[in-house]
């Protein structure tokens, strides 16, 4: 009795094709991702209205004691209380940052830690 040699996976031209083309697809796929955010962690919106964002732009980070705990995802004009135009930001915060009270004047109260 003869045997017959096993064919090796490399062998099979589709077979290395198709899943080089699933890994890019994968790759391109969490690359686009990653400018939105880290994938696959959970965020939360939070709005925040600015008298002055001019160094702002899109994709900047949001730190707190410098770490990175989001992202601004969007940026929109909008009037003020006091009637001049400032800017509305939509932060992404990442849901495992600790929530600070906000108030009218910014996060906590004065002399307050945020808890």
């Amino acid at each position: 009795m003869t045997r017959r040699p096993t064919a090796s996976v490399v062998a099979n031209p589709i077979l290395v094709g198709a899943t080089t083309f699933l890994v890019t697809v994968v790759a391109v796929f969490l690359a686009y991702q990653a400018n939105e955010g880290l994938p696959f962690v959970p965020t939360r919106t939070l709005y925040v209205d600015l008298p002055n964002a001019q160094n702002l732009v899109r994709q900047n980070e949001v730190r707190e004691g410098g770490e990175r705990i989001g992202l601004v995802t969007q940026m929109d004009p909008v009037r003020l209380r006091n009637g001049r135009v400032g800017a509305r930001l939509s932060l992404k915060i990442d849901r495992n940052v600790r929530r600070c009270p906000w108030t009218r004047r910014g996060p906590c109260a004065r002399g307050r830690r945020c808890r």
